[in-house]
């Protein structure tokens, strides 16, 4: 046994129970403050399922017994998800939101409170994908707030049942962390709980044929939805299920499973947006279903033995070490490393298996216990890459609870270790305080994908078709073309030729327009010149991007940019962005194209024109879009002039800026919230 005992790298700390309530800071007799926490009444999370994808309208509401300066709320919801709606009613005045730049937004936040009028902020957090803030000015005494949030998703493909998955997270409920101060003597939850609606609607081809919950019990209605009037007639596609007392206290992920007929059936759907003219979204998605002869690589598992493991979690965890292990096929080789404060492997290099190399791993995995202390994720996973077989393609699979910030150092390591392809990452999510942008954002960048197991839950059939997917050969050329009604291709690939032209504010250095005195030169003491005021300085930073130089938007933007490799038991969703150079055009088909060491694979699809005008595909998309720029990847890094140059490396000293302001172009345009752009409600927006 490998032993290393090292300092933590990364400094990533653990990060447990979110704040999920409303507070403000009370200042103390000390000079300090503290928090004080309004009391909720009401919670309600009412989700309408329609396939694959799903909407949550999330309905808060708090009462302030005095006036208040300025509130605060946090609050996470699942990774990958768009907030695309965001309202506050402040006693009897409701103020509702519109996306902008970061920056733009707190600006008009800070002048509407300056003015005197009720205005709220939504912001994600920068360390963690899936936690929010909302910050509300101007509460008046003896009042009602009420924040009203909905956001959409893709629903994960569960394994285990061969469905769909839908997850709430439980810290939308009020969860109390280690924090200083008095907290209010009132109950946060004065109300009861939480109130769950979820309504399924599949495709009418679809039959339902189970809804349960693994987490909490449920009562569910089949044939009707809970808007239905009495006289509605049963459908077999749709259903309603709530919590089975009506309100519960949640101390774990609400988790609800969807099985219907030939749900992994591909499908291509076709939207027009309803207010941008000519605009199209394409999305396809699929459960991939193919025979490929398994690789024979080295798999190496990376197993969470910190404190928090301890309990439920630890037993799912060896139970699913010792299923994995089990089912691990001949010929491949394999190591264990499990990790905490430190980190230790089963054996200096990984064995090829065999029964006795099974028996001694299986010994080994039997004694784990929670006894390692903090969550140093990335310094497991950094020795694992560093020893793992280089001559052989290697499979990483990460058990654990974690829940860590700084998230983005571990992604980018792991991004930058997998380029070539030789390296795929699968991250298993135990217990339910696991944090969904961590798991999710993991498998994108290791090329993986992502199960989450909450306690007790059956995960023997989610573990196995897991391996499955790991032994899956390596395929790394997967493209899609749109085949049109003329029988005429495009691939989406060959519309990253751009034009670049610069700005009008961004003219080069030589030209006369930048300089108008450029003949007359300038003094170095003008006692005319003035110092430029603050306010005249915020003007100019606001104009973060008036120097970069112009760029074209491809006519087909396409995203995940490259599309991720394909595995049996697995949602994979891609989409496409059609701008309006695309209009004169009807896609009847995409075709999806790739290379195994088998031979060449290829699906063609028929595209479904959705009848009426919407825009949850286009927001879909352009939030996959920008979460890719936000973790380092997307279009724009593939992007090239004319000339053939990649624009990263003809602007790489303003490349940054240049990702940014098409994060914020794609944010603003579809009005989805992310890392660079916020929701701001003022009185102005009505």
């Amino acid at each position: 046994m490998v032993r290393t005992n090292q300092p933590p790298r990364g400094g990533l700390p653990r990060y447990g129970g979110h704040i999920c309530s409303c507070y403000f800071f009370q200042p103390t007799p000390s000079g300090g403050s503290t928090r004080v926490y309004l009391p909720q009444t009401h919670l309600d999370a009412h989700t309408t399922i329609f396939s694959t994808a799903f909407s949550t309208v999330l309905t808060q509401t708090f009462e302030a017994a005095r006036a208040i300066d300025e509130i605060k709320y946090a609050f996470p919801l699942f990774d990958g998800v768009s907030v695309v709606d965001f309202k506050c009613q402040v006693g009897d005045r409701t103020i509702y939101g519109l996306v902008k730049e970061n920056d733009e937004a707190k600006k008009a936040y800070n002048e509407a409170v300056k003015r005197g009028e009720k205005a709220a902020l939504l912001e994600q957090l920068p360390d963690a994908a899936d936690v929010f803030t909302t910050t509300i000015g101007n509460i008046p005494g003896d009042s009602q707030v009420v924040v009203t949030i909905t956001y959409i998703g893709e629903l994960k493909h569960d394994a285990e049942v061969d469905g769909v998955r839908y997850t709430l997270p439980t810290s939308i409920a009020p969860r109390y962390g280690n924090y200083p101060g008095q907290l209010i003597s009132a109950s946060t939850l004065s109300g009861g709980g939480i109130s769950i609606t979820v309504d399924v609607t599949m495709s009418e081809d679809a039959p339902l044929q189970k809804i349960q919950s693994p987490t909490h019990p449920i009562a569910v209605s089949l044939g009707t939805l809970s808007t239905s009037s009495d006289n509605a007639q049963f459908s077999s596609n749709k259903a309603s299920a709530t919590l089975a007392l009506g309100k519960a206290e949640l101390d774990a992920d609400f988790v609800l499973q969807v099985v219907a007929k030939d749900v992994g059936v591909p499908q291509a759907l076709l939207e027009t947006h309803s207010s941008i003219p000519n605009h199209r979204a394409l999305m396809l998605s699929l459960v991939p279903k193919f025979s490929l002869k398994p690789s024979k690589p080295e798999i190496v598992f990376i197993a969470d033995r910190s404190g928090s493991m301890g309990g439920g979690p630890m037993k799912t965890s060896i139970s699913a070490l010792q299923v994995f292990l089990k089912s691990l096929p001949v010929g491949v080789r394999f190591n264990i490393l499990s990790f905490g404060s430190r980190h230790e492997l089963l054996w200096p290099q990984s064995k090829l298996y065999s029964q006795d190399a099974l028996d001694q791993a299986m010994k080994y995995v039997s004694k784990f216990s929670a006894d390692f202390g903090g969550t140093e994720t990335f310094a497991a996973v950094k020795e694992a890459f560093e020893t793992r077989t280089k001559d052989l393609e290697t499979e990483i699979l990460l058990l654990t609870d974690g829940d860590i910030w700084s998230q983005d150092t571990l992604f980018d390591y792991i991004k930058d270790n997998t380029k070539d392809g030789a390296v795929r990452v699968f991250p298993l999510g135990i217990g339910s305080g696991v944090s969904s942008s961590l798991i999710e954002g993991i498998a994108r960048a290791g090329n993986g994908f992502a199960q989450m197991v909450g306690n007790g839950e059956k995960i023997n059939g989610k573990v196995v078709r897991m391996l499955k997917g790991a032994l899956t050969p390596h395929v790394k050329d997967y493209s899609l073309d749109i085949k049109y009604r003329d029988n005429a291709i495009d691939r989406v690939s060959d519309s990253l030729k751009l034009n670049l032209t610069l700005s009008d504010n961004d003219n080069t250095q030589g030209s006369p327009e930048r300089y108008a005195l450029r003949n007359k030169p300038i003094s170095l003491f003008d006692a005319g010149a003035a110092e430029k005021d603050e306010a005249e300085n915020k003007l100019v930073s606001q104009d973060r991007f008036g120097h970069l130089p112009k760029i074209s938007h491809p006519k087909l933007l396409q995203t995940p940019h490259t599309i991720p490799p394909l595995y049996p038991f697995n949602r994979t969703s891609v989409y496409v962005l059609m701008s309006s150079e695309t209009s004169n055009t009807t896609p009847t088909s995409v075709i999806l194209r790739g290379t195994s060491p088998q031979g060449p694979l290829e699906l063609e699809i028929p595209v479904q024109a959705l009848e009426a005008p919407g825009t949850t595909i286009h927001q879909l998309a352009a939030r996959k879009a920008t979460q890719e720029l936000e973790e380092g990847r997307g279009w724009i890094y593939d992007a090239e002039s004319q000339g053939g140059e990649l624009v990263r490396n003809q602007y790489a000293g303003n490349f940054d800026a240049i990702v940014q302001r098409e994060a914020v172009r794609l944010g603003v345009q579809f009005q989805v919230g992310g890392k660079y752009c916020s929701f701001v409600a003022v009185e102005a927006n009505e």
